[in-house]
């Protein structure tokens, strides 16, 4: 798969930024319970999309006194996408 990177410039302006990072994340509570989750967290860094997901855990599962969280996928999401990947409708039918 063809990946764009970004210029320097555009690197710099992210660093300041916050971005939107992706989390796919599996709960399971004290009972044996398990639900998995997939949401969009916002942050500079990694640090920061950590205590977004610690606020949206404690929001989630107020109740529970302990729950374990097993993190499959962290990662920032990107924004930058080539024209040649769009199919431009190609085949659409109506």
């Amino acid at each position: 798969m063809f990946m764009e990177q970004p210029r320097g410039d555009e690197t710099q302006k992210a660093t300041n930024l916050q971005r939107e990072w992706m989390v796919e994340y599996e709960v399971t509570n004290k009972d044996g319970i398990k639900q998995k989750h997939l949401t969009i967290l916002y942050g500079k860094n990694v640090t920061d999309v950590q205590e977004s997901l610690f606020i949206e855990l404690r929001a989630l599962y107020p109740q529970q006194s302990m729950i374990e969280v097993t993190i499959t996928r962290f990662e920032p999401i990107s924004t930058h996408t080539s024209k040649s990947h769009m199919n431009s409708f190609t085949g659409f039918i109506a």
